[in-house]
């Protein structure tokens, strides 16, 4: 069948990211689902077939692209490999940019994410970006590009925050019952955290000093949360939501906050890393 705009049924649905990991201990196909995302683009590259989809609003476009010259998952900085996972844009770049090498404009994401730098991987400066010329498969040093044209067209949605989910290969299947389970695993968390607790139940043994260092000071009781939104990784699952904490004499800080779940050997998923975006 030939591989062009994958049509989405509704957002209950999920990219399938076939990925071979060597930080993970059974190399198998993950899940990463862009169902429950209405109000949002996701991003989703499909590395074996070269293609760039974007879903939104219960419609998905695809569009060449070229990634690493090295196969596989990015390990090391300088391996020249694309890495896999679940990414998030952080900002658009204009400024001082080389247009043969990176086109009018890039969007940097979050690699290494927490996940990452706990299985020890190195590098940074992994960007979606364009090219001042027509690109070729399998060119670039571990960024995602694509033709002039086409970033030019997807770039108004790679709005700060944009989930990208970066693998092997791109399918279409069902929503899975990990997603729902990590959901509610979230909302337990934002409660315990909420009341003051220290919520060690949610929190991987040996990461609870790391979490709190990251955990913002704000009275809690103060804080309101949005959606719980969920991705899934390579032996990872992602959950985000907004939170607004009203601060004392008035005004609010607001952000997002993602947490990183692993499953532990008790069977439950726990949260192994914590990132705040404000």
């Amino acid at each position: 069948m030939p591989f062009g705009c994958v049509p989405v049924r509704g957002w209950c649905c999920a990219a399938l990211l076939a990925v071979g990991l060597m930080c993970v201990p059974e190399a198998r196909a993950w899940e990463a689902v862009t169902g429950g995302l209405p109000d949002q683009a996701v991003v989703a590259v499909d590395k074996s077939r070269q293609r760039f989809f974007l879903m939104e609003k219960g419609k998905s476009r695809s569009y060449p692209c070229t990634t690493g010259k090295a196969r596989g998952d990015k390990q090391v900085r300088g391996d020249l490999k694309t890495p896999e996972g679940v990414y998030f844009v952080v900002r658009k770049r204009t400024e001082r940019l080389d247009f043969q090498e990176y086109g009018g404009e890039a969007y940097i994401l979050d690699y290494p994410n927490p996940v990452d730098r706990l299985r020890g991987k190195t590098g940074s400066g992994i960007w979606v970006h364009s090219r001042g010329r027509a690109i070729t498969p399998f060119e670039s040093r571990g960024c995602v590009v694509l033709n002039l044209k086409d970033i030019a067209e997807v770039g108004p949605e790679l709005k700060r925050g944009t989930p990208v989910l970066i693998g092997e290969r791109v399918e279409i299947v069902p929503r899975k019952a990990t997603v729902r389970e990590v959901e509610e695993r979230t909302r337990g968390w934002r409660k315990a955290w909420r009341r003051g607790e220290a919520g060690d139940g949610y929190i991987a043994p040996g990461r609870a000093a790391s979490i709190r260092k990251i955990e913002r000071r704000e009275k809690r009781a103060r804080a309101t949360f949005g959606p719980v939104r969920v991705l899934e990784g390579p032996g990872y699952v992602v959950s985000w939501f907004a939170q607004r904490t009203a601060l004392p004499g008035g005004g609010a800080e607001t952000g997002v906050r993602r947490l990183y779940w692993e499953k532990q050997e008790d069977g439950e998923y726990r949260i192994v890393g914590m990132a705040w975006d404000d």
